[in-house]
């Protein structure tokens, strides 16, 4: 026994794709869902780093250190269904640190921007509905947005991650 992990290529349960850009880091990656179950889908990199969503909203990440554990993202989908006013709402995130502790961030956050503009996703442009983010707690400011579909998918979206990634930006991508 050498102590290694065998790195496991991911096993797709469906022919979708999502495209990950890391821009602060310059890392960028094509994904395969790997699991699904009701609005929650994983999806996995070659190398074994997974992403994993709620209904098109960042709620998990695994393999990029200090990951993302957990985010309570149900107000964020109530806002982007439309069933939350403009008023604040919170949001938790906790995330484990380099001596595998989980620290906890609250977020006060509020939708400031719902217009319907033409955004091109691959090489393909038609109108979406972006819906802007604003999340604010002592220590942080951010700001995500989503691109919708007419059914209210997220296609696209550009999501923050933590002060070392910064934001994550995705876009589907079908075969």
């Amino acid at each position: 026994m050498t102590g290694k992990v065998e790195q496991v290529p991911p096993r797709p349960i469906a022919a979708e794709r999502l495209r990950v850009v890391l821009p602060k880091t310059g890392a960028e990656a094509t994904l395969a869902p790997v699991s699904r179950r009701d609005d929650v889908t994983v999806w996995q990199t070659l190398d074994g780093i997974t992403v994993t969503f709620r209904g098109g909203v960042l709620i998990a990440t695994r393999g990029l250190g200090d990951d993302l554990m957990s985010s309570d993202v149900q107000n964020t989908l109530a806002m982007l269904r439309g069933t939350v006013s403009s008023q604040y709402y919170p949001q938790i995130r906790s995330y484990l640190d380099g001596e595998n502790q989980t620290l906890f961030r609250s977020y006060q956050c509020r939708r400031s921007d719902l217009s319907v503009q033409q955004t091109r996703i691959g090489s393909i442009t038609r109108p979406l509905t972006r819906v802007t983010e604003d999340c604010v707690s002592p220590d942080n400011e951010t700001t995500n947005t989503y691109w919708l579909d007419p059914t209210g998918a997220v296609l696209k979206s550009r999501q923050w991650v933590r002060p070392d990634i910064g934001y994550m930006e995705t876009e589907y991508v079908r075969r």
